[in-house]
């Protein structure tokens, strides 16, 4: 009986021993073929360091590099304001800061027959206001009610500015009543009129205004010539 139970004994130790051995088998077989994983292979697996940033981390993270300014967007300005100077460059027209021309209504007409140049009378407008007026272009000269327009204009006397007038100031022009012989009608007068013109063209602008000379002076119209207004008497006394 004794060799019966030894048997026994050595067949149960070798059964168990095969057992264990498919067990450990198949463990493996079922680790490759997707199933559950035995704790051998999980125990060898490496670490891999913490989690990886979400999605909203690594926006925060440019986020926090354009607030540094450290981005090279194209919203950047990059141009200099213009710095204003307060100051208008814009100058008064007319002369004196104003347009007002002379006229009969602020001026007084003298006519003074010259000796020399002969033929010649001076003419002189000054400023009986209280304001600045203009003595715009030349005087229309007439001598008669009859005559039909005025005396033709000498261009080459044109001055390089407006003249102007101050209360009190004057203005002068010359006026040639005969000249060389183109066959016209000669009377004699002691009156000259004069219109006045605007700032734009050759119009007359306002009152004429009148005076009487010292003396009755021969006329010829399609002789007689005028100069443009001058502030400087010299410029037109040999005229």
């Amino acid at each position: 009986m004794r060799t019966n139970f030894r048997i026994a004994a050595a067949a149960t130790t070798t059964l168990v021993a095969a057992l264990a051995l498919t067990a450990c088998g198949g463990g493996s077989d079922e680790a490759k073929a997707g199933g559950r994983p035995d704790a051998s292979s999980s125990a060898a697996a490496p670490a891999t360091g913490g989690p990886a940033p979400a999605a909203g981390d690594a926006a925060g993270s440019k986020g926090s590099d354009a607030d540094k300014g450290t981005g090279t967007g194209s919203g950047k300005h990059t141009g200099t304001p213009a710095k204003s100077t307060g100051k208008s460059t814009k100058k008064p027209s007319g002369g004196g800061g104003t347009d007002a021309p002379c006229t009969g209504a602020n001026v007084k007409l003298t006519a003074t027959a010259v000796n020399r140049p002969i033929n010649h009378i001076l003419l002189t407008v000054t400023n009986t206001g209280k304001t600045m007026c203009n003595a715009y272009d030349a005087p229309a000269v007439s001598f008669s009610n009859a005559q039909q327009s005025p005396i033709a204009v000498d261009k080459d006397t044109i001055p390089q500015a407006v003249v102007s007038l101050a209360p009190g100031a004057s203005a002068y022009a010359m006026v040639r009543t005969l000249g060389e012989d183109d066959g016209g009608k000669s009377y004699n007068t002691g009156q000259v009129v004069v219109y006045f013109r605007g700032k734009v063209g050759m119009e007359s602008t306002g009152p004429s205004a009148y005076a009487a000379l010292s003396k009755s002076v021969a006329v010829v119209d399609s002789q007689a010539m005028a100069t443009y207004w001058q502030s400087d008497l010299s410029s037109i006394e040999a005229w």
